[in-house]
């Protein structure tokens, strides 16, 4: 597959290569068959994003060397300009975005978090309430007799089973969604992991790791369960894979962009605006039920990033807050 941006070509391999070496909590969206690709010639990296409602949507940070990273970011901005997009990013970081205030005249709002947690921290040894709700979940889980392994063959059968769980799950998702990508459990398959959970000869549920090399770490935003599966088995799917990780010596597990209970740091905007935004995120987040991530990993007592939208050149509008939603895939 080849990725052209007006500048060069770019096959799959290099790409996901790319994104295995930079990215972040933005490795979803960028590796999404939606994703358009810009690159420059004299710059190594990338930047991922979607068209839409005449605004480029980038995924995260610039994926390049920190030291390119404003270069990047500065070459991406005049081409949009010349193809009279406007741009906005979404889950970007705070070092990228207190940059982007400055050099693009931005406007920042800190709408999401990043949970990092740390794989050697053993979190079912630990004294507090939240390791002991997870041990709880953890026993039950096995006294159920769920099993959990870590996918490694090359087998066609249950492949096929875990792409079955994975659609099903999509669709027994209910009321309005949203979400950053389309999950595809076997495509790049560089730089992944698979652990799935099984009672019996029934596969239950599975999660997946994406690799981050610029961390020593991995991603971990897919954990998918059937309608059958008890309620405490993606605790231990998720202990079971920080477990394994842990014999690694792994110190970072990615999880995000997960929304704020409230927004955050506003910068750019006047009084009113900021209470406009406020009201329009408190909606967006009732409608959509987007509380529910953040009190599910709150238990594995994770620490935070922030993570969030840049409106360059001031870019903020009913237009960019349209192609935001577009590019996040909401429907109801």
């Amino acid at each position: 597959m080849l990725l052209r941006n007006g500048n060069q070509t770019l096959d799959r391999t290099t790409l996901v290569s790319f994104v295995r070496q930079w990215g972040h909590v933005n490795t979803d969206g960028i590796l999404d068959f939606k994703c358009q690709i810009y690159t420059h010639p004299d710059i190594q990296g990338l930047i991922g994003y979607r068209v839409e409602s005449d605004n480029a949507v980038v995924f995260g940070d610039p994926l390049c060397a920190v030291e390119d990273k404003p270069a990047l970011a500065h070459a991406f901005q005049q081409f949009c300009i010349n193809n009279k997009l406007g741009v906005v990013y979404i889950i970007a970081s705070e070092e990228f975005a207190n940059w982007a205030s400055q050099s693009l005249s931005s406007k920042l709002i800190e709408f999401g978090t990043t949970f990092i947690l740390n794989p050697c921290d053993n979190l079912l040894k630990q004294t507090s309430s939240k390791s002991a709700l997870l041990r709880k979940k953890v026993k039950r889980a096995q006294h159920e007799g769920i099993l959990i392994t870590e996918y490694s063959e090359d087998d066609a059968t249950i492949e096929k089973t875990l792409e079955e769980v994975a659609t099903a799950w999509q669709k027994d998702r209910k009321g309005p969604q949203i979400y950053l990508s389309h999950p595809t459990l076997f495509n790049d398959r560089l730089g992944k992991r698979w652990f799935y959970a099984k009672r019996g000869e029934q596969i239950l549920g599975l999660l997946i790791l994406n690799e981050i090399k610029q961390q020593h770490g991995w991603l971990l935003n897919n954990v998918m369960m059937t309608k059958e599966a008890p309620n405490c088995v993606s605790e231990l799917l998720v202990i079971s894979a920080l477990q394994a990780l842990e014999k690694e010596n792994c110190q970072s597990v990615n999880i995000g962009p997960v929304p704020r209970k409230h927004l955050g740091k506003i910068i750019g905007l006047n009084g009113i605006s900021k209470l406009i935004i406020h009201a329009v995120y408190k909606l967006a987040k009732a409608f959509f039920k987007l509380g529910g991530h953040e009190v599910f990993w709150e238990k594995f007592q994770p620490k935070t990033q922030a993570a969030y939208l840049i409106f360059p050149k001031n870019n903020l509008s009913f237009s960019s807050i349209k192609a935001i939603i577009n590019a996040l895939n909401a429907h109801t």
